[in-house]
Parts: structure tokens; C-alpha cells; sequence
């Protein structure tokens, strides 16, 4: 590494030193619990998009490197914990590219009570504090995807999804888009984001019940769920939700994953029962969200990688 390359380095580590310790303060101050949970587990997360990375830790069944601490501060929520948040690692197999790393830092907080406006605000409060003041636009998903792409993506068909230029054009196999959420999923990343003004902080909210992942559906308009998304410099900066308490649908909706990763010959991760047992006894209402940290500072550096914003990117771990 040249000399040049060394500063930024440490320019960069002296700025995520700082980051890090505004966050904690912007938390201390509200009263939020930092806390730390495990980076190896029994169970991981059953989402079809996310590949996963076992470890043989010499025991009958393999654990897994956490794709998101989000299992195990809900598992603490349910046991009585007060609001609380974390800073910490989590990995996430083949994510790599100028805004992936497959080891990555999240800052990651669940408030008791809180509805989504809530949270939202919340979250643009917290990554301004790092990226610095942006004005801030809000959209619903449909507003946002019909904009570019002139469809309704509450109620286009998977044809009409993947004869939109966007997918049509690329020449990609039939078998990339197997279903109405995967069409969504792509459209809205390399169709709808790009058209994201960097020089504002976008929320993306309503989002479609099939891409609730584990928010509550909307009581007021049951074609959407509770979920959100912040937007910044281009890229997504937090995903957040009004979180699904009820048992029994995280179990339909973890299964419903799992046939989703069977039919593409995914890693299947079993059905975590010391997570459903502490859940059981008591999930209060709560939203939660989670941030990437590297790309928040990658954000306030105003760099074009991750690579120059983490002392040791994937290629040098």
C-alpha cells in the first residue's frame, strides 16, 4: 500500500471511530440499551435472497455466521429487555461490489410501542448524524416504481414485470425471475434506485405484501406492509419495519422461505425452536431497523467503495 492509500485509510478509520461514537451517544441519550449477541447460531436467516455461511464447529448440525443480529435481540425484547440496539457484524455469502462486503457492520435498534412514521424519522435522524443534513423526500413503493417503470407492482403479473425493458433487455434466463417478488426485487434495484437524486435521503415505505419479509401487513390497506427502506447518495442505506409479533405467521412465513431455497437448491437453515420458544412467551409491539455502518460512512466520506472505507476488504482479509 502506497502512502497515499495508508492516510485515507486512517482518515477513514479516524472518521469510523467517530461515527461509532455519535451513534452511541445518540442512543445513550435516549435511553436505548446497547447490547451483544452472537455471531455463530444454531438457526440463520431463512430469507431466499440471502446465502448463508455454515461453520463446522465439530458438533452433529452445523451453526451459522449471522446474516443480522435481528433473531436474537427480538429473542431479547421477548424476554423483557427495554429498547435496544447494537453495532456489530454480519455476513452475508457472495454480496460482493463497490457497496457489498460478505462481512459487513450493522447498526441495528428495536423501540418498544413505536409505529413506522416513528422509526422512519428516527432513522434519518440517526444516518444524518453521519452522512450530514439532506433533504428528505418520501414515497410510497408504488408511487416510486410506477414513476419509472409506468407498472403497478400491487398488482402486475410476472409476465408484464419481465417484458418491462428493464428485464426484457438484459436477455437474462427465464429462470432468474420464478416469481413476482424476484421481477420486484430487480426492477426496483436496477431500474427505480438509480433514479434516486443522491443529493437527498429518500424513505420508501407501503412496500407490497409480497416483499413483507417480517413486517405486519397495513390493517388500512392490506396490499401493503408496514416496511421501509432509506435511500442515500444512491444506494440503501436501513431497512426497517412495524415487526410481525404473531408466532404462527413466522413460522408460515419462514416455510414458505425455506420451499423457495429448496426449489433453488439453496442451503436450507432448520427452524430455530429456542427462537420460537422465547418468542411465544411474549413479542412485545415493537419496530425495528437495520443500517448498513460501512455504508453510512462510505456516504459521509463521499468515497465510490466500500473497499476505501474498511481497513480490510474481502481481497485482504
Amino acid at each position: 500500500m502506497n502512502t497515499s492509500s495508508a492516510r485515507n485509510k486512517l482518515a477513514a478509520a479516524r472518521f469510523r471511530a467517530e461515527a461509532v461514537s455519535r451513534i452511541r451517544n445518540f442512543f445513550a441519550s435516549r435511553n436505548v440499551l446497547e447490547v451483544e449477541t452472537p455471531l455463530l447460531s444454531q438457526g440463520a436467516s431463512h430469507d431466499y435472497h440471502i446465502d448463508l455461511f455454515p461453520v463446522d464447529t465439530g458438533e452433529t448440525s452445523p451453526r451459522f455466521l449471522q446474516t443480522s443480529p435481528e433473531p436474537h435481540m427480538k429473542r431479547l425484547l421477548a424476554r423483557g429487555y427495554p429498547d435496544i440496539f447494537q453495532i456489530g457484524k454480519s455476513f452475508r455469502k457472495g454480496e460482493k461490489g463497490n457497496r457489498h462486503n460478505p462481512e459487513f457492520t450493522m447498526v441495528e435498534w428495536y423501540r418498544r410501542g413505536y409505529a413506522l412514521n416513528q422509526m422512519m424519522d428516527e432513522t434519518v435522524e440517526l444516518c444524518q448524524l453521519i452522512t450530514g443534513p439532506k433533504p428528505v423526500v418520501h414515497a410510497t413503493y408504488a408511487d416510486a416504481f410506477s414513476k419509472v417503470t409506468g407498472l403497478d407492482p400491487l398488482s402486475s403479473t410476472l409476465n408484464e414485470l419481465v417484458s418491462h425493458p428493464g428485464i426484457a433487455q438484459r436477455e437474462l434466463p427465464a429462470a432468474t425471475f420464478p416469481s413476482v417478488s424476484d421481477a420486484l426485487n430487480f426492477l426496483m434495484s436496477e431500474v427505480v434506485e438509480p433514479q434516486f437524486s443522491p443529493e437527498v435521503m429518500t424513505v420508501v415505505s407501503g412496500f407490497p405484501t409480497l416483499l413483507s419479509s417480517q413486517a405486519l401487513v397495513d390493517p388500512k390497506n392490506p396490499q401493503t406492509a408496514l416496511r421501509f427502506e432509506v435511500f442515500g447518495g444512491g444506494m440503501e442505506l436501513g431497512n426497517g419495519y412495524q415487526e410481525l409479533v404473531d408466532v404462527a405467521q413466522y413460522r408460515a412465513r419462514f416455510d414458505a422461505e425455506n420451499r423457495k431455497r429448496s426449489e433453488s437448491a439453496k442451503l436450507i437453515p432448520p427452524l430455530d425452536e429456542n427462537w420460537f420458544k422465547d418468542l411465544t412467551e411474549n413479542l412485545p409491539p415493537c419496530s425495528g431497523v437495520a443500517v448498513g455502518f460501512d455504508r453510512l460512512v462510505q456516504l459521509g466520506l463521499g468515497v465510490g467503495s466500500l473497499n476505501e472505507v474498511l481497513e480490510f476488504p474481502w481481497e485482504e482479509a
